[in-house]
């Protein structure tokens, strides 16, 4: 049969069957007062609700002393059955007992054993806290006379409404003799207990233990609205006390009601059937039946066609029905976008192991440039010296001259690049000079000209006079470099580079903005390059990606990824910023840096040195072609040089020939002893000369070293003019003699 004709029958039946009752009710039933029967139900609901209460007390009283009288009880307080307490207690029979504690006291009422269930389902003993609250009730049944003495009665602990038993354990089959020991058994009367205590009664039912006792009666009802009332029924303990109230939530307007059914209710009951009947039928073919076929249809095409195909199930109206519909659609739309949320968190997982790999390379370049770092860093210290050489042999006018020169500037670029990569590795610090970023421009200019930017035309526009930064310049020139090789490659190596050269107050005033990246820069004065392309500018799927590490746009074999990232980690550790503004018609990079402090600590470029008069200066590098070409240089400067291959060596120059030495110039990683090695023990000495450090691997010792054993500390491979500057400041004694320890 059909859900319609179904339903249809069921109105009938139903409709008959209440015409026919309301009849009968109006007729034979109203005609008590209904306020007498809401107090006599009143008083029956109450009693009936203690007494059932007192018969789960009772029945735990029961299974209380039921343990109490067997045999394995005796045995287990005489230390004959150590495992009653695991056999009879386990968390299965304490569930299906209903019991929340189980306690056996010794007949001095010393506890001899509990057992409880904490929240996570395990067995564990009872709180001593709450042995000692009923610890009193064990002594009570200890001293009773009769030793088959039980005790049951309610309690409050821990504000929770407790159903407690107590008996004394006492060997079946004999009289007269004491008790051996006592048994106490807990039922807590939680949410749980009272839900089910609800169920029972068939009226909700609540515990207070506010002020029990109300107005002295043991029953009162309290209106809550036109509709309910509720019945508050004290319970005691045994010795009759209060202990907290029982709340039964009962209808009233009972009089009211009768009332209207009185008057109403014998006429217009049969007419409400007959209209009922054929009104009911309608209604529910039209606005539930019909309905529901429709809904049933449309979930059934979802069902056939999946979730994400994007139907929607179509149910007019206002009720439970429309809602169901709504439910559904909602529940249709959170698959949709959990699917989607999927999906999305699938392309992130794999953009995240993208990443991990692009971290990995990063670790592993770090780990490879440092490995090659030492033996880079010494070849260009060798070819730096040697060219120096060379170029101080060659007349300025030489046609050689300025290939030399070109040559040293190369070398250079080759520290700066090496230097980067350790930066990037390690995040080292820059060395800071004090330099004109215009003349810093111009070299750059000069350098890319030779085929590094192709054919493209550099136009530099100079809108400011004081140019000075602090920074250092091979890191800040590898920017520039990278930068225009960019915009070369984005135009193709055809078409205009503009670099523009100003300045800009932080914070900017009123109608002015702050330059792209440049937000969090503190506030002072900055000085702000923009280098322009004129090419196609950056795809906007890729803007926010550029300064990604290993991210590049560019065919294989031309790009690693590594520029943009490098760059911007320059200009951070320069407390500068490196940002982009892009447009279809070109990208325009935006560099900000601090404008300089002319703090005395940051030395310019350009700062000559001293001749070194006939100084004792002792060089150490393990490093032949280094140790060759600046000892050189250092004795065309004018001091006697004195070469040692390690650490070992020097000391044993230092301390066995009694020679006195101005100065010493050490690297850091050599055989048998480094440089920190051997400048703890010339710091040992009673007239230690200065150290000077001229490592690659400057950034492998601590800070703390560096300030306290060297007088100054050099990156390989080292400018001579800046050597030349760092040895003749140096507060050098001009008489002293060297003390073996």
């Amino acid at each position: 049969m059909k859900l319609q004709y179904k339903a249809w029958a069921l109105v009938f039946a139903i409709v008959g069957l209440a015409a026919g009752s309301a009849m009968l009710g109006a007729r034979y039933i109203v005609g008590e007062s209904f306020a007498q029967l809401e107090a006599e139900r009143a008083q029956r609901e109450g009693e009936r609700a203690r007494r059932v209460l007192d018969q789960q007390v009772q029945a735990l009283s029961a299974t209380a002393r039921d343990y109490a009288q067997w045999v394995d009880a005796v045995d287990f307080l005489q230390g004959r059955k150590p495992e009653f307490m695991d056999d009879n207690f386990d968390v299965g029979n304490l569930g299906y007992l209903r019991i929340s504690e189980v306690a056996v006291f010794d007949a001095k009422g010393r506890l001899v054993s509990s057992v409880t269930v904490d929240e996570q389902g395990r067995k564990v003993v009872v709180p001593d806290v709450r042995i000692e609250s009923i610890r009193p009730l064990a002594r009570e049944v200890l001293a009773s006379p009769d030793p088959l003495h039980s005790l049951q009665t309610l309690r409050v602990a821990d504000g929770q409404l407790d159903l407690v038993a107590a008996a004394s354990v006492q060997k079946p089959g004999v009289r007269g003799e004491p008790a051996v020991g006592a048994i106490v058994m807990v039922r807590r009367f939680d949410q749980a207990e009272l839900a089910r205590f609800s169920e029972v009664l068939m009226t909700p039912a609540t515990l207070s233990f506010d002020a029990p006792d109300h107005r002295g009666q043991d029953l009162h009802l309290e209106p809550v609205d036109n509709r309910h009332a509720d019945l508050h029924a004290v319970l005691k303990d045994h010795q009759g006390r209060p202990v907290a109230e029982l709340v039964l939530t009962l209808d009233r307007s009972l009089e009211e009601q009768g009332r209207v059914l009185t008057w109403k209710g014998m006429g217009l009951s049969a007419l409400a059937g007959l209209l009922a009947s054929v009104v009911l039928v309608l209604l529910l073919d039209r606005l539930v039946l019909r309905r529901l076929q429709k809904l049933h249809h449309d979930v059934n095409r979802i069902t056939v066609d999946g979730p994400t195909a994007g139907h929607e199930v179509q149910v007019g109206g206002d009720d439970e029905l429309t809602q169901l519909a709504e439910g559904v659609n909602a529940l249709l739309g959170r698959v949709r976008s959990d699917a989607q949320a999927q999906r999305e968190a699938h392309v992130q997982q794999e953009a995240l192991q993208v990443q991990l790999m692009q971290s990995q390379k990063t670790e592993a370049l770090g780990r490879l440039t440092g490995g090659i770092a030492h033996d880079f860093n010494n070849s260009l210290a060798a070819i730096t010296g040697w060219i120096r050489l060379a170029s101080e042999d060659l007349d300025s006018a030489h046609p050689s001259h300025e290939a030399l020169q070109q040559a040293l500037k190369s070398t250079r670029y080759a520290d700066g690049l090496m230097r980067q990569l350790l930066a990037f590795g390690r995040q080292s610090a820059p060395r800071l000079r004090r330099l004109h970023w215009a003349a810093l421009i111009e070299e750059t200019k000069v350098m890319v000209s030779a085929g590094l930017t192709r054919d493209c035309e550099l136009v530099v526009h100079y809108e400011v006079d004081d140019d000075e930064v602090d920074a250092d310049p091979t890191q800040l020139q590898q920017v520039l470099v990278n930068l225009l090789i960019n915009a070369a490659d984005a135009m193709k190596g055809q078409g205009r580079i503009d670099l523009t050269l100003g300045s800009v107050e932080f914070p900017p005033g009123r109608g002015h903005e702050l330059p792209a990246g440049a937000t969090g820069l503190p506030d002072g004065r900055y000085l702000v390059l923009r280098v322009r392309d004129h090419g196609p500018g950056i795809p906007p799927e890729h803007v926010d990606r550029v300064f990604d590490p290993f991210f590049t746009t560019k065919a294989k074999g031309r790009g690693t990824g590594l520029g943009l990232s490098v760059a911007q980690g320059i200009m951070a550790r320069h407390h500068g910023s490196l940002g982009l503004v892009n447009s279809p018609d070109g990208a325009c990079f935006v560099l900000c840096l601090p404008a300089s402090r002319r703090d005395e600590a940051v030395a310019s470029v350009t700062t000559p040195g001293g001749p070194g008069k006939g100084r004792q200066l002792l060089f150490v590098d393990d490093d032949q072609s280094v140790r060759h070409a600046w000892a050189a240089l250092l004795e065309r400067k004018g001091w006697h040089v004195t070469r040692s291959r390690d650490g070992e060596e020097a000391w044993s120059q230092l301390s066995q020939t009694g020679k006195h030495f101005d100065v010493v110039l050490t690297d850091q990683s050599m055989p048998r002893l480094d440089g920190v090695g051997l400048a703890q023990r010339i710091k040992a000495t009673r007239t230690p000369p200065p150290v000077v450090l001229m490592s690659g691997h400057v950034d492998e010792v601590e800070a703390g070293l560096l300030k306290t054993l060297f007088a100054a500390v050099m990156h390989k491979p080292v400018d001579p003019t800046e050597l030349d500057r760092v040895l003749q400041g140096l507060s050098l004694p001009e008489e002293a003699s060297a003390t073996p320890p």
